[in-house]
């Protein structure tokens, strides 16, 4: 992997390692959703911003190993471009059952509205992987009376997408190497148990962000911007600003769910922020 780009498919290859961007659709975000930011930063983003919807697949030769389910059929009312993966539709039976590994980075209904469908698992022959404190705190059952009323619906909705997977488990705790040159970084702060991808082969690497980023058009640029879904604010920026430092540092290869293109590219520090420069 990493030593090669296919851009027509998003793809990065090398050996028996190779990583592709699945889109799931995209969802136009309120600006609203974004503060500490100056009225110039608010004005390029209003109304809304438009997220992407990546996932990905690791093919390793032996191991298929999907990062992210998307959303399913869960937020089409409120985002009717989501959920385009389709990973509920009858005639993706055998694709799902060939998936290995499945890595949660967080638990927003829009990372796992494809792992279930009316009581059952799409993925019946996956592993898996969630941080413990990510999983602990979503399936808490006193979580669902302990929010306020209007969150209640999204609580209920991510408990009963997590209940028909709970007996394919491998729960972490921490930085974990799950293999074939994967390993998963604890990057809190989005939720208490958000985790990134670590990719690597030989001397190359590789990073899958999740959401430590969100909003391209506002996060590279100043990273001390908040998002209003992020559980931990102040640490949400922790985590972007020692990523994007090692990112840049290194120049390592990286993608992100919520970016606007699905293509890998680099980091390199512009003034006091960051630029985004696609491979």
């Amino acid at each position: 992997m990493l030593d090669t780009l296919d851009k027509s498919a998003s793809r990065l290859a090398r050996g028996n390692l190779t990583v592709t961007a699945l889109s799931d659709g995209y969802l136009d975000i309120p600006a609203a959703y974004f503060s500490n930011v100056t009225q110039t930063e608010q004005d390029a983003v209003s109304p809304s911003t438009r997220f992407g919807a990546n996932t990905w697949l690791i093919e390793t030769g032996t191991r298929k190993i999907l990062v992210d389910a998307g959303s399913g059929e869960y937020l089409k009312e409120r985002f009717p471009a989501s959920g385009t993966l389709t990973w509920q539709a009858p005639e993706k039976t055998e694709e799902r059952a060939a998936v290995t590994d499945i890595v949660i980075t967080h638990m927003h209904a829009d990372h796992i509205g494809g792992l279930s469908l009316n009581g059952g698992s799409l993925f019946p022959n996956a592993e898996i992987h969630v941080q413990a404190a990510e999983w602990d705190f979503w399936t808490d059952e006193a979580l669902l009376t302990s929010v306020p009323e209007d969150k209640r619906p999204l609580v209920g909705l991510i408990q009963a997408l997590a209940k028909p997977v709970g007996n394919q488990l491998r729960l972490h705790r921490g930085d974990a190497d799950i293999g074939d040159g994967i390993t998963l970084l604890s990057a809190p702060g989005h939720t208490p148990g958000h985790q990134a991808l670590h990719l690597s082969s030989g001397n190359k690497e590789a990073i899958l962000l999740a959401d430590v980023v969100v909003s391209d058009a506002l996060q590279f640029a100043n990273p001390d911007v908040r998002y209003a879904l992020d559980s931990d604010p102040d640490l949400a920026v922790k985590t972007r600003r020692a990523l994007f430092d090692r990112l840049s540092a290194d120049r390592i290869p990286f993608a992100a769910t919520h970016l606007s293109t699905d293509r890998f590219g680099y980091l390199e520090t512009r003034d006091n922020g960051f630029a985004f420069v696609e491979i």
